[in-house]
C-alpha cells in the first residue's frame, strides 16, 4: 500500500476506534445511571427486606455494590473504553478500622477502588445523595454525607471504624485538575487523629487523562483509557500523636501526605 493509502487507511482505522469508545462511553453512563434505579427498585428492596437489622442490610447491600461494579468495570473493558489494573488492591481486603485514601483524577476512581475493596464506608456529596438515579443506591448503602454538623460526621465515622469499617476518603475533596500539584483539605488529618487510626494509601493512574471535572462524558481521548492502582504507604498515626498541639500535628501529617502524592505524581 502506498504512502498516501496507508495514512488514510489509518486515519480511517482511528475514526472507527474513536465512534466505538462513543458508543461504548454512551452505554456505560446510561448503565450506570439506569442500573442504579433500577438496582433500587429491585435488589436492593430485596434485601431491605430479608436483612435483620439497618447494620446486616448495609453490609450486604455494600457487597452487592462491590460485585455490580466489578462488573461494570468489565463492561466498560469489553465495550473497549477502559481497561483496568488493580488486581493488587485486593491484597487490602483483610484491612479492618482504616482510613483509605486516593488521589482522584476521574469520574470512575470510587468505582475502581469499592470493585476491590468488600463492605467499606464511603463519604459521598450531598448531590449524590440526592441523585434521582443513583441516590437510592448510597442511602441504602448507609454512605456518610460530607455535608453534615462537623460533630456527628466525626461521631459516624469513628463508630463505623470501631466496628472494623474501613473508610474510603479523597482528600482533595473533588477530582484533581490536571497538570497541577494536588492539594488535600486538612478534614482528612482531623479525623484520623480524632479516631486514632491509620491511613493506607493508595496510588492511581489514569493514562491518558480523561473524565475530569472539567470534562463532559463525550470527551472522548484519542485511545483508551487505562488505569493502573497499587496500594501506597500506611501512615501510622502513632507517629503523630504527642504533646504538640493537634493543629500542628494534622498539619505535619497533611504535609507528609501531601508531599508523598506529589512525588508519586512528579510534582516534587
Amino acid at each position: 500500500m502506498c504512502p498516501v493509502g496507508q495514512s488514510m487507511w489509518n486515519k480511517f482505522k482511528l475514526r472507527i476506534d474513536y465512534i466505538k469508545r462513543l458508543i461504548g462511553t454512551a452505554i456505560g453512563f446510561s448503565l450506570f445511571g439506569l442500573g442504579g434505579l433500577l438496582l433500587c427498585l429491585t435488589l436492593f428492596q430485596m434485601i431491605r427486606v430479608l436483612s435483620r437489622g439497618s447494620t446486616q442490610r448495609r453490609a450486604r447491600v455494600r457487597s452487592l455494590i462491590c460485585y455490580i461494579f466489578r462488573g461494570y468495570l468489565k463492561t466498560l473493558e469489553i465495550l473497549g473504553v477502559i481497561k483496568v489494573e488493580a488486581r493488587s488492591l485486593e491484597e487490602l481486603r483483610g484491612l479492618k478500622g482504616t482510613l483509605v485514601i486516593c488521589n482522584h483524577p476521574s469520574l470512575l476512581d470510587v468505582v475502581i477502588l469499592m470493585s476491590k475493596l468488600k463492605n467499606v464506608q464511603c463519604v459521598v456529596k450531598n448531590e449524590l445523595w440526592r441523585n434521582p438515579l443513583i441516590g437510592g443506591v448510597v442511602r441504602s448503602a448507609g454512605y456518610i454525607r460530607n455535608d453534615i454538623d462537623p460533630e456527628r460526621f466525626l461521631k459516624d465515622c469513628k463508630e463505623q471504624l470501631d466496628q472494623g469499617e474501613n473508610i474510603i476518603i479523597f482528600p482533595e475533596g473533588t477530582r484533581s485538575i490536571p497538570g497541577h500539584p494536588i492539594h488535600m483539605r486538612r478534614g482528612l488529618g482531623n479525623l484520623a487523629l480524632a479516631a486514632d487510626v491509620n491511613i493506607q494509601t493508595i496510588l492511581l493512574g489514569c493514562e491518558p487523562v480523561s473524565l475530569t471535572k472539567s470534562e463532559k462524558w463525550y470527551h472522548i481521548p484519542p485511545r483508551r483509557i487505562n488505569f493502573k492502582a497499587h496500594i501506597g504507604k500506611l501512615f501510622l498515626i502513632s507517629d503523630y500523636q504527642g504533646d504538640a498541639p493537634r493543629s500542628l500535628r494534622v498539619r505535619a501529617l497533611m504535609r507528609d501526605i501531601q508531599h508523598y502524592y506529589n512525588r508519586y505524581l512528579g510534582y516534587e
